[in-house]
């Protein structure tokens, strides 16, 4: 089973429970956070394996080129325009689509790899499973293109399989939801929290994926409570605001190895989806 865990914004504690999964079920972890990933300080991985990621870029040839500005006007990203008759790249604009060439009537328009990142694969001792990490390169936007890449090498080995998607709800966000067979969406039940809770609610219910959901640094949950009962849903699982558990964080622990109580609440929360 493939468990994907998002949250619709950054610090709710999504790399927290995605551990603490991966601790409980003994499961594969892929951290899909690439702009910022850091499951590996809990996990610790060793015997590291590195593999570079590469995306093709339009090379536009000026000697052959016209500069009739046909490729600028169908690059539906505006990743290519035109000034007098030279044609110049955006390349953070990019998406490697291949439109611009095939459209170009002179022929001057061909592609090179370029380097977006790197996926490191240790094992972790912690887990007894592998850590797979990607890396997107420092000022590349192409996360969406190195999650993709990550996913279609995920090795589905008749174990569990736990993503640690990137926060909010973003192209990235949905390139780590899409291969899941489980959603785990967890919640700062904060008024912000709640608000991108919804945004994210409806990627994934618009995906048709299953969907469980986890109060993470919780005081208060009545309001969440109330909005997941509107849409037919339960809350699964509530983690408090426990200065205990942001020490043993700090600590580069797993929280659900150190806590058998966050242990049980989170493995007695996905045991009826991951049983069936």
């Amino acid at each position: 089973m493939i468990i994907s865990v998002v949250s619709g914004k950054g610090g709710a504690g999504k790399t927290t429970i995605a551990t603490c999964l991966a601790h409980i079920f003994e499961a594969d972890y892929y951290d899909l956070d690439v702009d910022a990933p850091n499951g590996e300080y809990f996990l610790q991985p060793e015997d590291w394996h590195v593999r570079q990621v590469f995306q093709k870029q339009p090379v536009i040839d000026a000697s052959v080129c016209s500069g009739c500005g046909l490729c600028t006007r169908e690059c539906r990203f505006h990743a290519l325009y035109k000034i007098i008759d030279t044609v110049y790249l955006t390349d953070t604009l990019c998406h490697s689509c291949n439109l611009c060439c095939e459209v170009c009537p002179e022929g001057a328009i061909s592609y090179q790899p370029v380097a977006i990142g790197e996926v490191r694969t240790g094992f972790s001792t912690q887990t007894g499973a592998r850590a797979v990490i990607g890396d997107l390169k420092i000022g590349s936007t192409r996360g969406t293109a190195l999650i993709q890449d990550i996913v279609r090498h995920l090795e589905q080995n008749g174990g569990h399989q736990v993503i640690d998607g990137p926060p909010g709800n973003s192209c990235a966000a949905v390139a780590a939801i899409k291969p899941a067979d489980l959603v785990v969406l967890v919640v700062e039940p904060t008024p912000f929290g709640l608000h991108d809770m919804l945004q994210t609610l409806e990627i994934v219910e618009g995906m048709q994926k299953p969907i469980v959901v986890v109060a993470n640094k919780s005081q208060e949950n009545a309001p969440l409570k109330k909005i997941l009962a509107k849409r037919g849903y339960a809350l699964a699982a509530t983690l408090p605001l426990d200065s205990d558990y942001h020490r043993i964080l700090l600590d580069g622990e797993i929280l659900s190895k150190s806590s058998p109580v966050v242990y049980t609440l989170l493995q007695q929360a996905l045991a009826a989806e991951v049983q069936s």
